[in-house]
C-alpha cells in the first residue's frame, strides 16, 4: 500500500536507471535542433527558408500524435504494464530515422528532410510521452518528484554534452578541413551512429530495473469532456500558458544559435565551447534547483533562474555593440560569462516544469476520474511542439526575408542585426512573459499534499470496492 501511494523513495540505482534513458534522447535532440537548421542549408545546400518551413510542419504533426499516444498510453493494459510497449515501439523508428537524418546520401531533397525529420519526432513522441508519464507515476509525494525529474535532467544534460562533444570527436577523426565545421558531415554523423548504439542499451536498462506502478482500475472518460475538465483545470491553463511563451522564445533562440555566434560574435569553433559550458553549468546547477523548488516552491524557483537567466543574457547586445568594436579579443569571455550563469539556471525548469505537471496530473485525476498522465504530458507536449515549430517557422524566414546567407561571410548590418533581434531581443520578451505567467501557479507543497491525500482515499475506496466485487 506504501507503493501505491507513493510514499515508497527509489533507490539510487533506480532514480539513475530511469534517469539514463534520456541520454540517447538528448545526443539526437539537441543536434535536430541546433545543426539540422546549418547542416541542410549551409553543408547540404537546401534553401533556409525551406529548411525552416519543413521543421516546422513536421513538428506540427506532433498536434495530433502527442494528444493520440498519450490517450492510448493511459487506456493499454499488458503484462509488461502500459508505458514499455509504447516505448518499445518507439526506440527502432528512431534509431532508423536518425541514421537516415544524420548520414544521409549524396542527393537529397526538401521530401527527404520532411519525411525522416517527421519520422524522428514521431519516434521521440512514442518514447517520451509514455516515459514522461511513467516517471509521474512512480510517486506522489512533492519533494520525490523533484527527485525523479532532477534524475532525469541530470542525465539529460549529461547526454547534451555527448551531442555536443560528439562532433567535435567526429571532426578530430575526420582530419579534413571540411571536417571542422560544426555542422559538417563528418560532425553529425557521429551523433546518428551514438543514437543507433545507446538508445536499444539505455531502454534495457530501465526496463530492467523500474517497475511500473500497478495499474488503478478507473472509469474512463470521453476524449472531448476530459478536454473540457483539463482546461477548466486553473493549474493546467497556466503551465500551459507560460509553456506556450517559453517553447516559443527557446525554439526561436535555440534555431539561430550557429548562425548568431559564427556572424555576429564571430567567435567562430569557440561557440562550441560555450554550448558545451553551458550543459556543464546546467549539471552543476541542477541539485540547487531541486533543493531550492522543495524549500520555496517549484515555481517560485523556476522564476529566480528565468530572471537570473535573463539578466544576464540581455547583456548580448552590449557585448556585440559596445565590446565587440573596441575590443575583439574579450568578446569570447564576455559571452563565458553570459553562459555560465545562464547554465546555472538552466536546469531549473525542465526538473521543475515535469514535477509541478505530476501534481497537475493529480488535480486532473481529482476533476475527471481517471489517471491521465501521459494525455496532460501529450497535450502540453503537443502545444509545447506548435510553438518551437512556429518559432523556427518564423525566425529562419524571417533572416532569409531580411537577406541573411548563412553560406556567405558579406552579410549586410541590417540582416545581422535581425540575427541578433531573434538571438536575442525576441526570447527575451518571451521568456519575461513566461515567468510573469508561472508566477501565478497556486499548488503549493501543503496544497499538493491535500490533493495527494484525497486523491489517495478515493483510490483507497475503490480498490475496496473491486476486491469485494470480486469476492
Amino acid at each position: 500500500m506504501a507503493e501505491e501511494k507513493g510514499a515508497k523513495r527509489l533507490s539510487t540505482w533506480q532514480l539513475a536507471a530511469y534517469g539514463q534513458l534520456v541520454v540517447p534522447l538528448a545526443v539526437i535532440g539537441l543536434p535536430v535542433a541546433v545543426y539540422i537548421p546549418p547542416f541542410y542549408s549551409g553543408t547540404l545546400g537546401l534553401d533556409l527558408a525551406a529548411v525552416g518551413l519543413i521543421l516546422m510542419l513536421a513538428r506540427i504533426s506532433d498536434v495530433f500524435t502527442d494528444p493520440l499516444i498519450g490517450r492510448l498510453s493511459d487506456r493499454t493494459r499488458t503484462r509488461f504494464g502500459r508505458r514499455r510497449p509504447w516505448v518499445i515501439a518507439g526506440v527502432p523508428l528512431m534509431m532508423l530515422s536518425a541514421y537516415m537524418l544524420f548520414l544521409p546520401g549524396e542527393e537529397i531533397s526538401n521530401l527527404y528532410l520532411l519525411v525522416w525529420i517527421a519520422a524522428i519526432y514521431l519516434g521521440y513522441t512514442l518514447i517520451t510521452i509514455p516515459y514522461g508519464a511513467w516517471g509521474a507515476e512512480l510517486s506522489g509525494d512533492y519533494h520525490e518528484r523533484n527527485r525523479i525529474t532532477g534524475s532525469r535532467e541530470i542525465f539529460l544534460l549529461i547526454g547534451l554534452l555527448i551531442a555536443i562533444s560528439a562532433p567535435i570527436a567526429g571532426a578530430y577523426m575526420n582530419g579534413t578541413e571540411e571536417a571542422q565545421g560544426a555542422a559538417s558531415r563528418s560532425a553529425v554523423g557521429i551523433l546518428g551512429w551514438l543514437t543507433v548504439f545507446l538508445l536499444p542499451v539505455c531502454a534495457f536498462v530501465v526496463f530492467s530495473s523500474v517497475p511500473e506502478p500497478a495499474i488503478q482500475e478507473t472509469r474512463t472518460v470521453p476524449f472531448m469532456r476530459g478536454l473540457r475538465v483539463a482546461m477548466k483545470n486553473g493549474p493546467f491553463r497556466i503551465i500551459l500558458l507560460s509553456s506556450i511563451f517559453g517553447a516559443l522564445a527557446g525554439s526561436i533562440n535555440v534555431g539561430v544559435v550557429i548562425f548568431f555566434y559564427e556572424h555576429v560574435a564571430e567567435i567562430g569553433e569557440a561557440s562550441t565551447i560555450l554550448i558545451f559550458l553551458l550543459f556543464v553549468a546546467g549539471v552543476i546547477g541542477s541539485p540547487i534547483w531541486v533543493w531550492l523548488g522543495g524549500r520555496m516552491g517549484k515555481h517560485k524557483a523556476i522564476a529566480v533562474a528565468g530572471v537570473a537567466s535573463m539578466i544576464a543574457f540581455a547583456l548580448v547586445p552590449l557585448i556585440i555593440y559596445a565590446v565587440k568594436p573596441v575590443a575583439p579579443d574579450l568578446v569570447f569571455f564576455c559571452f563565458l560569462l553570459v553562459t555560465l550563469v545562464q547554465g546555472l539556471a538552466f536546469g531549473a525548469a525542465p526538473i521543475l516544469g515535469p514535477s509541478i505537471v505530476a501534481d497537475v496530473v493529480d488535480l486532473d485525476t481529482l476533476k475527471s476520474g481517471e489517471p491521465r498522465a501521459a494525455f496532460i504530458f501529450a497535450f502540453i507536449g503537443m502545444v509545447r511542439k506548435t510553438f518551437e515549430a512556429m518559432g523556427v517557422g518564423i525566425a529562419l524566414p524571417v533572416l532569409a526575408f531580411a537577406g541573411f546567407n548563412a553560406q556567405s561571410r558579406e552579410n549586410s548590418p541590417e540582416a545581422l542585426f535581425v540575427l541578433l533581434v531573434m538571438f536575442c531581443i525576441v526570447p527575451l520578451l518571451l521568456w519575461l512573459v513566461s515567468i510573469a505567467i508561472i508566477l501565478r501557479y497556486p499548488i503549493t507543497k501543503e496544497r499538493q499534499q491535500r490533493l495527494r491525500s484525497a486523491l489517495e482515499r478515493r483510490m483507497a475506496r475503490r480498490s475496496q470496492v473491486h476486491r469485494m466485487m470480486a469476492d
